[in-house]
């Protein structure tokens, strides 16, 4: 049983991700915290604009997101176990969530807009854990953060099934399919949940809208303790 709960796990943390890059382009300044490869366009767009606020901005989230992955591959280390959701990788995820808690506190204070910078900088930091983390995890090679690597790897699925097709019926194919290939349709399919809820969420009600990540990625750091260290 606990190999499906690591999947669904991999996938709330997808939901997450999905979330926070909609709160943090939305709440602090148009900045991309979860997705590096969306934030780097940004900051080239600023910079080709002379846009020296969002420049600063973009800077700030792709070191603290560097920093993020620098501290958790430092924390799990070089060691592989048999199971890829190891203690150390957990302890990943409760600093994460710390941070998330963190930027949750702030974000709803008076202060928000004074520590707009650093807001940035911790919710890349925790983005950057977690996608370390789940490399390490290394479950359908999924990534909790980058869509582009898991929706390229649905289109290879997909075309492998019509390359097939010749020789067998579409219904023998879709038996034949891993459960990896489902697993990366649905990290495709909430990671983009996550930005529609956070999207209308934030609009409407964004004191709550930060929270959502807390409790979803610190639901998963709590099941982890008590079911995924055991190996």
């Amino acid at each position: 049983m606990q190999q499906p709960l690591q999947k669904y796990s991999l996938l709330l943390l997808c939901l997450a991700a999905g979330m926070v890059d909609v709160i943090g382009y939305l709440g602090l300044g148009h900045v991309l915290t979860a997705n590096m490869t969306g934030n780097i366009v940004l900051l080239g767009i600023a910079i080709a604009r002379a846009q020296e606020f969002v420049v600063l901005r973009s800077l700030i989230a792709l070191a603290g997101f560097i920093a993020g992955n620098a501290i958790a591959a430092r924390m799990i280390g070089i060691n592989q176990t048999k199971n890829g959701w190891s203690p150390r990788v957990t302890r990943v995820f409760v600093v994460e969530s710390i941070l998330l808690l963190l930027f949750a506190i702030v974000m709803i204070s008076p202060y928000s807009e004074q520590l707009a910078y650093l807001l940035i900088a911790v919710l890349a930091a925790a983005m950057g854990m977690q996608t370390t983390a789940a490399r390490r995890i290394g479950i359908a090679g999924i990534s909790t953060t980058v869509l582009t690597n898991n929706l390229a790897a649905v289109v290879e699925d997909a075309v492998s099934i019509l390359q097939r097709l010749r020789h067998a019926s579409l219904g023998s194919l879709m038996k034949a399919l891993s459960n990896d290939s489902y697993l990366r349709v649905f990290a495709v399919i909430i990671y983009l949940i996550g930005v529609i809820v956070a999207a209308l969420m934030f609009h409407n009600i964004p004191m709550v809208a930060v929270w959502i990540p807390v409790l979803v990625v610190g639901g998963v750091t709590l099941l982890a303790l008590y079911r995924f260290n055991d190996q």
